[in-house]
């Protein structure tokens, strides 16, 4: 995608003038951060992972990004804020082409799917916003608005029901601000630029009727896009190293096949191929440009009562350059563009080609378009004894407009069998009539996708009475969500249409029982404190389901905390994942070997026929977690903090699409390959897709994938987060350093309950996951640096004589940020800069002989550099 800097520049600037527009009038005193008034207690505030107020979630760890950590960082996105956080498993990366073209941004915890991973807005679920996901879509707030993320790294269904299988990450917005605050940035890197303007503005009162404030903030963001031709790390020919060549024969410049001879054009020499890269021109990065808007307010009615609102608006745009996929055409003497090889009497051949020629580029152009509302509002009532009664309710809905062009098969066909100039395929020149063209190339997938879900709920909570070691706590809730998913388009000339919904009725409960404390502490129980959680849910489609949680904090001395959890989670399949249309797509035997490539079966690669879309066998996923930590507030080293937490998940019934690139060698999914099926397996299976790219007359079928989204068995997985933190001042400002990370013991995964444990580990799953922080401020300076860290992974991959393995180095970065806050007088007041330098080496990723040469995560970006200001007023 182009990028049109300058007028989008211009939009985005006017578009952040315009919030602080709410600034206007009387001057406000202006406070650094939030202001005074909105500085919440602990006893005002709900932590995530509970529903009591002023209880922490007992017995889980708590992981935590403050404003200061977001600053720190330098992140424009959600995305990029992310990647910072060593448990996610978008850790040091950039969003790939992968993602954005599915529209959504969607990170899991822990190695596990991302679909076990809830994300939340100010503790409440979220409408999903990509073609290929029902799961709730992670927020895009304008990066001034966050005021923390909570990430609960525990099961918690017992509280927020479906999906909080391995955890929640719940973006907490800032709720009261007097005054403007002003951001930009810009970066670049090798082929890449990215711009980012925000702005926010709010105001507090205080009126007859009581305490009120209104807060808004807007974001525009946008960057450029990275293809394979941009970064020279890429492979595509692994015969030096032990592999094979990917390369694919489907190219620009055409191979005939006569009598099994390649000819290789435009000489046609006998026993000659073109080989080209299919990757060269596909994103890595795609183009990406985000609006977004947020508006909060507040309004106290009396003493007892206050009333809230927020909206949250994004509107975002993924251009991605897609490859061309290969095609081969039969052509006859008949046809006028036939060619014949130098001497040969052929009067028939099979030609190879990528249709260049007739696209008019060498990618097709993939548009993905979201925008998305986020609505909430409700009262918060103060009741007798201290209670809270909080009533609200959401609406949340989401439009996606996807865009993929395609080669129409059956006008391809047709144009091959053509015997005039007119009506005929030229797959080796410019002869192709237009309007031949046109039949060829206007050929698409077009799908406009509507989700919305609508939720009524309400809690109590308060103290039922005390205890020796303190307050017993207790919240009640029920709740009430409707979600509806729509779709219209086509595949090609199919029409898709699609209506699902459903209707969950849930009630969950919540006890905070403080069993010793000050008043009443024993040696080696200082403190101990339990929760018991429980939620009933009902599903319309799934039936009903319960899940309990316990947990527990045992303090054996000041300072020291031991804590522990035990719990269910469950995931019921999304809309999509049960009723999404099945696509049937077709690659013949050359473009499977570089697409599909089946080790199993050397250089003898088959035409391919693979299915992908909904399942209405699915059933809900499960899982049994537990968790068992440490921390460590040492009484005499106040400025140290130091956590570890061992963490088991047992996960069955899993949801997903087989990868690719893995169901060949990976038992887990040997029940979706079918090698030279038979003719009742394929009619089978094609009997419930719509046909996308399906040849006619189909050729024989040397592989038949089911890729549809299915329950694949267990995932087992148990390891360590840790996190260590220390700041200390000095003469000078201070000095801070910490290290936080995840370390997997064991990644076990089975097709089913009964079925040979494959150890997963390291397969694709990196074992260790790091970021070490060091920085100093020193007066208006402050500088720190960060090293990120991803252990190898091991993987097989083809060689001539069959399969081996390979294992792929870590991956080290390195990140630098100072920041310079300028003298507080004059135009200068209230000024900072900052100068930041992502991957400062310009680190290639590891080595693999497979996908591109590259094993495992990374940022294609690479050495990134950014210059940001930020201005309050």
């Amino acid at each position: 995608m182009a990028v049109t800097w300058r007028a989008t520049k211009q939009i985005a600037l006017t578009g952040a003038s315009l919030v602080a527009m709410l600034a206007a009038g009387p001057a406000l005193a202006q406070t650094s951060g939030a202001s005074a008034a909105g500085e919440a207690t602990v006893d005002e505030i709900v932590v995530t992972g509970t529903s009591i107020r002023g209880v922490p979630p007992t017995g889980s760890n708590l992981i935590g990004v403050t404003r200061e950590d977001i600053k720190a960082v330098g992140a424009a996105t959600a995305p990029e804020l992310l990647a910072s956080v060593p448990q996610l498993n978008s850790f040091n990366t950039a969003p790939r082409a992968a993602n954005a073209g599915a529209g959504s941004f969607a990170p899991g915890l822990r190695s596990l799917p991302a679909s076990a991973t809830l994300p939340l807005l100010n503790g409440h679920r979220l409408v999903a916003g990509g073609a290929n996901e029902t799961n709730p879509d992670f927020p895009f707030v304008p990066d001034l608005a966050i005021e923390r993320v909570e990430i609960v790294a525990d099961g918690a269904s017992s509280i927020y029901g479906s999906d909080a299988i391995a955890g929640v990450v719940n973006f907490i917005t800032r709720k009261r601000y007097s005054g403007v605050e002003m951001s930009a940035r810009y970066g670049v890197a090798e082929d890449y630029e990215s711009f980012s303007v925000s702005g926010l503005a709010g105001r507090d009162w205080a009126g007859e009727w009581g305490d009120g404030s209104i807060l808004a903030a807007y974001q525009y963001s946008e960057n450029g896009n990275v293809t394979g031709a941009d970064r020279d790390y890429r492979i595509v020919d692994f015969r030096p190293f032990g592999g094979v060549d990917t390369r694919g024969t489907s190219c620009p410049s055409p191979n005939l096949v006569v009598g099994g001879v390649v000819h290789a054009a435009p000489t046609l020499t006998p026993n000659t191929t073109n080989y080209c890269d299919v990757g060269a021109p596909v994103d890595l990065v795609p183009a990406s440009r985000l609006h977004s808007a947020f508006v909060t307010a507040r309004q106290d009615v009396g003493e007892r009562v206050t009333l809230w609102g927020d909206l949250l608006y994004s509107d975002r745009k993924d251009a991605v350059q897609a490859a061309i996929p290969g095609q081969t055409v039969t052509l006859t003497a008949a046809n006028p563009f036939f060619r014949a090889p130098a001497g040969s009497a052929a009067t028939a051949g099979t030609v190879f080609f990528r249709p260049d020629n007739l696209v008019g580029a060498d990618h097709f152009d993939q548009t993905y378009h979201v925008k998305a509302g986020n609505s909430s509002a409700g009262a918060d009532v103060l009741l007798p004894r201290d209670f809270n009664l909080s009533l609200y309710g959401t609406y949340d809905w989401s439009r996606h407009v996807a865009f993929q062009p395609m080669i129409n098969p059956v006008a391809l066909a047709q144009a091959a069998a053509g015997t005039s100039p007119s009506t005929a395929l030229d797959p080796f020149g410019e002869g192709t009539a237009p309007t031949v063209v046109q039949a060829i190339t206007d050929y698409s997938t077009s799908v406009t996708i509507k989700q919305r879900t609508k939720v009524a709920a309400a809690k109590i909570d308060g103290p039922l009475f005390d205890l020796p070691a303190g307050e017993l706590k207790i919240a009640a809730g029920v709740e009430y969500r409707k979600e509806t998913f729509q779709q219209r388009g086509f595949v090609g000339v199919t029409p898709v249409p699609e209506n699902l919904g459903r209707d969950i009725k849930s009630v969950y409960g919540e006890l905070f029982v403080p069993v010793v404390g000050d008043a009443n502490s024993a040696p080696l129980i200082h403190r101990l404190s339990l929760s018991l959680s429980g939620r009933y849910d009902h599903y319309s489609d799934f039936g009903s389901t319960t899940n309990p949680k316990v947990g527990v904090n045992w303090d054996p001395v000041e300072g020291v905390t031991i804590r522990g959890t035990y719990g269910r989670s469950f995931r019921a399949p999304g809309l999509r994942d049960v009723g999404a249309t099945v696509g049937a797509y077709y690659l013949d035997a050359v473009t499977a070997g570089v697409a599909a490539r089946d080790p199993t079966r050397g250089s003898a690669q088959v035409n391919t026929v693979y299915l992908l879309g909904g399942n209405k066998d699915l059933q809900p996923e499960k899982a049994e977690t537990y968790s068992l930590g440490v921390d460590w507030r040492p009484t005499f080293l106040p400025e140290l903090r130091a956590g570890v937490t061992f963490y088991s998940i047992d996960f069955t019934d899993v949801i997903g699409t087989p990868p690719t690139a893995m169901v060949f060698t990976d038992p887990t999914f040997s029940s979706v390959v079918y090698r030279d099926p038979t003719a009742a397996q394929l009619s089978g299976l094609l009997a419930i897709a719509v046909p996308v790219n399906l040849p006619t007359p189909l050729p024989t079928v040397g592989n038949l994938l089911d890729l549809r989204r299915g329950n694949f068995g267990v995932r087992k997985t148990n390891g360590l987060d840790f996190d260590v933190n220390y700041r200390r001042a000095t003469d000078f400002g201070a000095v801070f350093g910490g290290v936080a990370g995840n370390y997997i013991l064991k990644y076990d995964t089975r097709l089913s309950p009964t079925a040979p444990v494959s150890n997963s580990l390291r397969l694709g799953v990196p074992r260790a996951t790091v970021r070490t922080t060091l920085g100093a401020t020193a007066g208006p300076v402050s500088v720190v640096g960060f090293v990120n860290y991803r252990d190898g992974v091991t993987n097989t991959y083809a060689t001539p004589t069959g399969l081996s393995q390979y294992e792929a180095k870590s991956y080290t970065t390195v990140d630098l940020r100072l920041n310079w806050t300028l003298p507080d007088a004059g135009w200068t007041q209230g000024t900072e800069l900052a100068l930041q330098v992502n991957d400062v080496f310009d680190e290639e990723p590891p080595f693999f002989p497979a996908t591109d040469g590259i094993g495992g995560g990374y940022n294609p970006i690479g050495r990134f550099v950014a210059v940001n200001l930020r201005k309050t007023f």
